[in-house]
């Protein structure tokens, strides 16, 4: 008879357990995973995991993690094993029949003569039955979809999902070079896109010419969100832009802000020819707002 399980078991049992942080692709998303402490994984570890799909291979890349806000340890699939030399063998099979299976897809779509289609990568289950195909693009025909599912799922003998993706997506699967000169920071380390807003550049006094804050994928750069949060804090308490203010100079309008600096750039006089104004720099402490702007 086996004994009910009590709190205090519970809790100890958990002390033996540790979630880890495992990716399927370079630079993939990151998915959280429940672990033994005695299989005493690294980064770099390989592992074969438990998911929805069945079983895959994948890259620990944090050992310790901290558990996701909202969820409880048995929300979380569990690490089975680490991987073996006949997995891995096992992993590059299935790398080179996803290839295969991409080139097929891509010649099934010139058939269909679906033109703004493009395969992206795709994926395959430890035991070859399920793959995953991600691709960009809208599907013109109705048809197509389940077309084009049924002809891959009956030539390579598995069950095939078709996966939309973004564009951000896509840039992050085929690499390359940012405007910086550095390789993209979504190939290269970020595995989680954040939301982007035109008010974090604004923040920034970055130039909103599309071609300074447009990224390779024609969205908003993920970048802009690095040092917003920085900028919006250095900015607390300036007054707004076009509000008119008292200055040692006399009487202006605030036309920017130098965040870094703790700066406030204002023409002076606040109306008139255009000729006949002049930007001086002022400190917080030298300015007072006399209207605000409408």
């Amino acid at each position: 008879m086996n004994k009910k399980e009590t709190p205090e078991s519970k809790s100890t049992a958990q002390k033996h357990l540790t979630v880890v942080k495992v990716r399927f692709q370079p630079t993939g998303t990151l998915y959280h995973f429940l672990a033994p402490l005695e299989m005493e994984l690294q980064a770099t570890s390989w592992v074969v995991v438990e998911t929805m799909r069945g079983l895959q291979v994948g890259e620990i890349i944090v050992a310790e993690a901290d558990l996701p806000a909202g969820l409880a340890l048995n929300d979380l699939k569990p690490v089975v094993r680490l991987a073996t030399g006949l997995d891995m063998a096992r992993r590059q099979f299935l790398r080179e029949r996803a290839a295969m299976l991409s080139t097929v897809a891509e010649e099934k779509l010139t058939e269909l003569e679906e033109k703004e289609v493009k395969v992206i990568s795709v994926e395959f289950t430890l035991n070859g039955r399920q793959a995953i195909l991600f691709y960009t693009g809208k599907l013109e025909a109705e048809q197509s979809y389940t077309t084009w599912q049924h002809q891959l799922s009956t030539q390579f003998d598995c069950q095939v999902e078709l996966r939309s993706m973004g564009s951000r997506d896509e840039a992050k699967n085929l690499g390359g070079y940012g405007v910086c000169g550095e390789p993209r920071c979504c190939s290269r380390f970020l595995t989680d896109f954040k939301p982007i807003s035109i008010h974090m550049a604004k923040a920034q006094s970055i130039s909103l010419s599309p071609t300074d804050i447009t990224g390779m994928c024609g969205r908003l750069r993920c970048c802009l969100d690095y040092e917003h949060q920085v900028y919006k804090d250095a900015s607390k308490g300036f007054p707004p832009r076009k509000s008119h203010v008292s200055t040692p100079q006399g009487r202006g309008r605030v036309i920017d802000w130098d965040a870094l600096k703790g700066e406030i750039i204002v023409e002076i006089p606040p109306n008139g020819p255009r000729r006949a104004r002049k930007r001086h720099h002022f400190k917080m402490d030298e300015v007072e707002v006399v209207t605000q702007k409408r």
